[in-house]
This record gives C-alpha cells, sequence and structure tokens, in this order.
C-alpha cells in the first residue's frame, strides 16, 4: 500500500472512531440530563440527612467540624449555603482565637466568592490578609483564589483591552503553583499542563492531561475538570469533534457528580448550535441555566444569557422558513385543484386550513416576542438573580418547540388526507377539539412544574392560610388543583378575573367562583390573596 493510502486510511479510521465515542458521550449525556431533576433531589435528601446528623452540636469544635463538612458537600451544589457555614466558622475561629482556623475558613469564603462572581470583595479580602503566617497548603490555596480571580476576569472580558494583561498575570500565578506544588499531585499536574498551553506547547499538555485523566472517574469534581481542560487544548489544535467529545464526558460528569458550578453544558451548547444542532442546544442551554441559578452564579448566567438569543433567532428565522414552504405549497396545490372538478372545495378546505396555520403562526410569534421581552427583563436583573423569568424562559422554549412541531405534524396530516381527496376524515380532524385539549394539558403540566420548581413549598404556605378544614390536597399524579392554579397566577401578579380565565380556559364567573370560595376559607379574609401574593421562595 501506498504511503499516501496508508495516512488516508489512518485519518479515516481516527475520524470514525472519535465520532462513534462522540455519540456516545452524547447519548449518555442526554440521559442524564433527562434525569437530572431526580439525580437533584436524592443530593438534597443526602444533604438534609448530613444536617441532621450535625444538628445540636454541643461545642465551637465540633461545630467548626460540621460547618466543614457541611461546606465540602455544598462548594460546589449551592453557593449560598456553603458560604453560610464558612462565615459561621469565620466566627468560630476568631472566638477561640485560633488563627490558623480562621485563615482556612477565610480562603475557603474567598473561593465560595469567586464561584459567585463576586470579585471586587474578593479583592477586598485580599488586602486584608497575612500572608506570613500562612502554612504552604495555605500558601498554595491563597495562590489558587488569585489564579481563579484573573480566570474568571478573562472570561468575562474575553476579545477586551484587558484580556492580554489577564492571561499574563493568570500564566504567571499557573508557573508559580505547578513549581510550589507537592510534585505528582493532582494540583501540580493541572497547573503544569495549564502553563504549557498558556506558553504554547499544548500538545505536552494535552499528553499530561490523557495521563493523569486515566487516574479519575466520571462524576468525580477532577474527572470534570481535566475532561473540560482537554477540550479547551483540542480547540486551541483545530480539533472540533474531539473537543465536543471531552465537554459532552466533562457535562456528563458534572450531571453524575451533581456539580451545579460548570460550564461544560453551556459551551457544548454554543458549539452544537453553531454545527446546526438546535434542538440538543435547546435542551443543553436550559439545564445550564438552570443549574446556574440554583448553584447562585452570576457569570454563568450572563455567559448563558448571551446565548440564548441567538437559539430564539433560529427558531424565528426556521419557522418562517416553514411558513413560507407551507404557503408555496398552497400555491401548487391550488393550481392542481383548479384542475379538478372537485377543486373549488378542496381549496376552500385548504384556505381554511392556511388561515388557521397563519393564526397559529401569529400566536407563536406573539409567544416567541413575550419570550424576548422576558429575557431582556431577565437580563437587567441578573444581579439581583432573578431566578423565576429564567425558569420560565426555558420552560416556555422548550414548550413553544415542541407545539412548533406537533403543528407541522398535524399540518402534513390534513396535508395528505386533502390530496387524497379524503374531505370526509379531513373535516372530522379539523371539528376534533382533542388537538386543543392535549395542547391545554400540556400547558398545564408544564406551568404545573415550573411553579413547582420555584415555590416547592408553595401548597403547605397556601394550606397555612387556610382553615384546617379547608386544605387542598392535590390527587395523585396532580402538582396543582385547579384552585391552586389560580393562586399560582396570583402569585405571580395576574389578578384579573378576564386574563386567570383565559390562561385557564374557563369562564370569568368560574373564576370569580373559585376566588370567593377559597376567601371564604381563609383564616384571614381581608388579606387572603396578599398573603399568598407575599409567599417566597424556599431557602434552604
Amino acid at each position: 500500500m501506498r504511503p499516501k493510502a496508508i495516512i488516508l486510511t489512518i485519518t479515516l479510521l481516527t475520524w470514525v472512531a472519535t465520532w462513534a465515542s462522540s455519540s456516545t458521550a452524547f447519548q449518555r449525556l442526554d440521559s442524564l440530563i433527562a434525569n437530572q431533576d431526580r439525580n437533584i433531589v436524592r443530593n438534597e435528601q443526602h444533604l438534609a440527612q448530613v444536617k441532621k446528623r450535625h444538628k445540636g452540636s454541643t461545642s465551637l469544635d465540633r461545630e467548626y467540624r460540621a460547618n466543614y463538612e457541611l461546606y465540602r458537600a455544598y462548594v460546589e451544589f449551592q453557593n449560598d449555603s456553603a458560604q453560610k457555614y464558612m462565615r459561621r466558622n469565620i466566627d468560630i475561629a476568631r472566638q477561640l482565637g485560633d488563627k490558623t482556623k480562621e485563615s482556612e475558613s477565610t480562603l475557603n469564603l474567598m473561593h465560595l466568592l469567586n464561584k459567585a462572581y463576586l470579585l471586587d470583595e474578593v479583592s477586598m479580602m485580599v488586602s486584608t490578609l497575612d500572608t506570613t503566617k500562612f502554612s504552604d497548603s495555605q500558601m498554595l490555596d491563597y495562590y489558587k483564589i488569585l489564579s481563579d480571580t484573573y480566570l474568571f476576569k478573562l472570561e468575562f472580558h474575553k476579545g477586551s483591552v484587558y484580556e492580554s494583561h489577564y492571561q499574563q498575570q493568570l500564566t504567571q500565578l499557573r508557573n508559580r503553583i505547578a513549581q510550589l506544588a507537592p510534585e505528582g499531585s493532582e494540583r501540580q499536574l493541572l497547573y503544569r499542563a495549564n502553563y504549557l498551553n498558556d506558553i504554547g506547547k499544548t500538545s505536552e499538555a494535552i499528553a499530561l492531561l490523557e495521563k493523569m485523566l486515566a487516574n479519575y472517574h466520571s462524576g468525580e469534581r477532577s474527572y470534570s475538570v481535566i475532561t473540560s481542560s482537554l477540550a479547551f487544548y483540542y480547540s486551541r489544535e483545530s480539533n472540533r469533534e474531539k473537543q465536543k467529545e471531552l465537554l459532552a464526558k466533562s457535562a456528563a460528569s458534572d450531571m453524575e457528580g451533581c456539580i451545579m458550578e460548570n460550564s461544560a453544558l453551556r459551551q457544548l451548547a454554543e458549539l452544537l448550535f453553531d454545527d446546526g444542532d438546535i434542538d440538543r442546544a435547546y435542551r443543553y442551554i436550559n439545564r445550564s441555566v438552570a443549574d446556574a441559578n440554583y448553584y447562585g452564579t452570576r457569570l454563568r448566567n450572563v455567559q448563558a444569557s448571551q446565548l440564548v438569543p441567538r437559539i430564539i433567532s433560529a427558531y424565528q428565522a426556521k419557522q418562517e422558513n416553514n411558513y413560507r414552504n407551507m404557503r408555496n405549497l398552497i400555491i401548487a396545490l391550488s393550481v392542481l385543484a383548479a384542475l379538478l372538478v372537485a377543486g373549488v372545495l378542496a381549496m376552500a378546505l385548504l384556505y381554511k386550513r392556511y388561515r388557521r396555520l397563519s393564526e397559529s403562526r401569529k400566536r407563536i410569534n406573539d409567544r416567541l416576542n413575550d419570550t424576548v421581552g422576558e429575557l431582556a427583563s431577565t437580563n437587567e436583573q441578573l444581579l439581583e438573580r432573578n431566578k423565576i423569568k429564567e425558569q420560565y424562559l426555558g420552560r416556555f422554549l422548550t414548550f413553544s418547540s415542541f407545539l412548533i412541531d406537533k403543528n407541522e405534524l398535524r399540518r402534513k396530516a390534513m396535508n395528505r388526507l386533502a390530496m387524497e381527496d379524503r374531505l370526509k376524515e379531513l373535516k372530522s380532524q379539523l371539528k376534533s377539539p382533542h388537538f386543543d385539549y392535549e395542547n391545554a394539558k400540556l400547558f398545564y403540566e408544564n406551568f404545573d412544574s415550573a411553579f413547582i420548581n420555584i415555590y416547592p413549598n408553595f401548597i403547605d404556605e397556601v394550606n397555612n392560610l387556610l382553615t384546617p378544614e379547608a386544605q387542598i390536597e392535590p390527587k395523585e399524579g396532580e402538582k396543582l388543583t385547579r384552585e391552586l392554579r389560580i393562586l399560582a397566577l396570583i402569585r405571580l401578579g395576574i389578578t384579573d378575573n378576564k386574563e386567570i380565565a383565559s390562561i385557564l380556559r374557563s369562564s370569568i364567573a368560574t373564576i370569580y367562583t373559585y376566588r370567593s370560595r377559597l376567601k371564604s376559607r381563609a383564616k384571614n379574609k381581608d388579606t387572603f390573596e396578599d398573603d399568598v401574593k407575599q409567599i417566597q421562595v424556599k431557602v434552604k
């Protein structure tokens, strides 16, 4: 075999192997995303047991150790909770007069503030530290915090005039950490690889981390970090398929380990969107936004929000294209129908269908425009961690996409019946309310799930406002009753009976009756609805 043929064969086999490995990684990631909510619930239950085990510590030393264990459990899961335990440990260390513990807890808190992108607060704390009394391990932690600070600044200011400055500082810190860390340790190897990549020795960095990766398993934070770093290195070598495969593995590891502070899924969504895989990009960016909201990191929210409008625009363009195709098809069918004896009837039915599709398109466009408006409002309130609108944005994008697909399938079925001259079946399908019923049911399920995810304690809080004999309990398999949906809409600021009736597909009189009945069963009838509006998101 000729040398050129051998090289071509090897290249082809390598590409096939990479594609197969990438496909498997995506399938595993899709499965983990589908079960992520249950995984979060399991982790919350585990954390509740840990809290219960440490409840009522009898001494400051024991409380300090318990808080540290809870910090380790929350550090990659929920930033606010982890901060709470470290702030308490700083107070305990000061009461004990233990400077080592105080330094340890302060460094841990700075690590959390970095992840929450509270860099100004980190900078102020750095200026107060007395590093001359730090141990070797504390100095390494200190340099790592500085490294993370410059890394986050670099991510946020990518493409700006500050980028080269932050990159230079980051490279110097990575080299210092690699020199000071114990030889052969995870930190030494990882920062050595980062430094090699920074100075242009990307192939050496890849070889180092590929060897290192064999010692870790998916679900571990180290595995997630190493695969994410490798993905970045491969992007430097223009190996896009390998980059996507490693990002998928990193994101899957985050899901498996319930690591909510992550960026691999967002980066992967952007790559898939650029490749034209819009459906996967939708699912991944929605999950990424949900995880960022849950963890409490403004940087990840800002990064994700920059991608969401592009996805919405792509969907609008896709819908416009579908509409043009539908219009062209109707014109072609009209010309054909003019040649047939029953053409007039067929034209009338098709025109009626066309009008309905046009109206449906207008409604969907209106909803998408509303979504864009909600997104703009969400971006303005990112600094205040407004999780409610982002939650509904992800739900609504998925729901709108699903409705578009269902309308497209139904249109094709209608066109097929018309082309086959099966007019009775076509009339029957057009008159059937089943399609509208299914859409309404799907809307309620999405509304209930989104609302309960934001207000998991809503039903209990409502029952606290009602008399004991008037308690509301949803049936098995049901998240909200009609009464609870009315109260949920009131909590979201929708109080007009006409609007509520329109959303819940009921008469205004029915809504009025339900609201009057609920007030009559309240402990405080005069302030009942105002009390409902004050129900807050449950704080862990």
